[in-house]
């Protein structure tokens, strides 16, 4: 039986939306095999799994941290320096010392990512893990990364970035041959830093991957690609981009159907497509940000998430885990770090 240690505590809503997820996948599941592992105040989590006595509690292990929460403004070198004791921490750690084989969080973004780097370690030859995401687009979902872990990147992150988007997409889409892109300011071959011309020309004669060349902000929820490979300054603004701009439209569109009577009949008619575009953009339908290029499988949760959003972050941990996906990542990067030394030698 595979197990999914759970950061309980963690996130803006924390046990209340933590644990209900937990049980919302169980039940759409039916457990799926899979025992959890809850680190959190004990009392506080016996009283929420008291209103659902259908759960096994045989899959449910409880792990008392008490209070001790790695708050959502602490520093990250802080965290990994006192953090010991706290959800998020033994969460991780148990992990890491291979009790369970993946841990989920809703908690401090970057503590999650210092204390899942200390404690979890990197995979040989990856310089820095990716955090990546799935975001909406015209025909399914892209796979983005980096959203954020890595501000600077060299070529050699970038080509790594792009085989961990390979894996990613392989096993959360199903696909063979992902399409591979790299963000750029244009498409042309000619345009671009350093670090995106030698990564294309690295990534352009690989051969192991589908890779489709330079792509634009415009393409991330096109289509054109599968997987969008960006460093994490850019990658984290274009997220931000998209998530306000979703906002601004559902904003817009309340407005102009509440603004009179006739509108309000309107709404009436449109209202299923108006649900389709909601779940499209619905971010809880996506939330799940796998923390790729570790030696354990980590996911990150929205802060905001609710229990339907947490329920999916925690789908991401068990198709990953299930799909084999680090032994997938630990192949692909071995073989790329073989074909990179010997064409920088060339």
């Amino acid at each position: 039986m595979k197990r999914i240690a759970l950061d309980v505590m963690g996130g803006d809503l924390g046990i209340q939306a933590t644990v209900p997820g937990m049980i919302r996948y169980i039940m759409k599941s039916n457990g799926n095999g899979i025992a959890f592992d809850l680190f959190g105040k004990k009392s506080e989590i016996d009283a929420v799994l008291a209103e659902y006595p259908k759960v096994d509690e045989k899959i449910c292990q409880i792990h008392d941290t008490g209070d001790n929460v790695i708050q959502c403004d602490q520093k990250p070198a802080i965290a990994v320096r006192n953090g010991k004791g706290t959800s998020m921490f033994e969460a991780i750690a148990f992990v890491a010392d291979g009790h369970a084989d993946a841990v989920v969080s809703s908690g401090n973004t970057g503590a999650y990512m210092a204390l899942s780097k200390c404690l979890i370690g990197s995979i040989e030859n990856i310089d820095r893990p990716a955090l990546v995401g799935l975001l909406p687009n015209v025909s399914g979902s892209t796979v983005m990364l980096d959203l954020g872990a890595n501000t600077d990147c060299t070529s050699t992150k970038l080509i790594q970035f792009a085989l961990m988007g390979h894996a990613v997409a392989s096993v959360l889409l199903s696909l063979e041959c992902p399409r591979i892109g790299l963000l750029n300011i244009g498409t042309e071959r000619t345009k671009g830093t350093k670090p995106l011309e030698e990564a294309y020309e690295f990534l352009e004669s690989f051969g192991d991957i589908n890779f489709s060349g330079f792509v634009e902000g415009t393409d991330i929820t096109s289509g054109v690609v599968d997987v969008v490979v960006s460093d994490g300054f850019s990658g984290n603004i274009s997220l931000k981009t998209m998530e306000g701009t979703f906002k601004y439209i559902m904003h817009v569109l309340m407005g102009g159907f509440s603004s009179s009577l006739a509108a309000k009949f309107g709404y009436i008619f449109c209202k299923k497509v108006f649900r389709i575009l909601k779940s499209k953009i619905d971010p809880r339908i996506n939330n799940g940000a796998p923390l790729v290029g570790l030696k354990k499988v980590s996911v990150k949760s929205h802060g905001n998430s609710d229990y339907i959003g947490f329920s999916n972050a925690i789908s991401v941990a068990v198709n990953l885990v299930n799909a084999s996906f680090i032994e997938k990542v630990k192949k692909s990067i071995q073989q790329a770090t073989q074909k990179e030394e010997t064409w920088r030698m060339l």
